[in-house]
């Protein structure tokens, strides 16, 4: 039973993950990017465009994610500070 689980929040963890990236560019037009953006020697064009939904989303995982990791491996972590 913990498998069909597993599957189900990989499936809807995907599902989410695609609406984010799909959705993120809809407030955000071409004209936009193009009116924001940094050209350097007429070659290359650097957006400065806000954080995306799916970015912050992203960002919140991963910063929630390392401070799980460090609470479940401080005992390995705790060698390295102590002498």
């Amino acid at each position: 039973m913990t498998m069909f689980y597993i599957v189900v929040g990989t499936a809807v963890a995907f599902v989410i993950v695609m609406w984010l990236m799909l959705r993120s560019g809809h407030g955000y037009s071409v004209h936009d990017a193009e009116a924001h953006s940094t050209n350097f020697a007429d070659t290359i064009k650097e957006g400065h465009g806000g954080l995306t939904l799916f970015l912050w989303v992203s960002f919140i995982t991963i910063f929630v994610w390392t401070i799980f990791y460090l609470v479940e491996h401080w005992s390995e972590f705790s060698v390295i500070f102590s002498t």
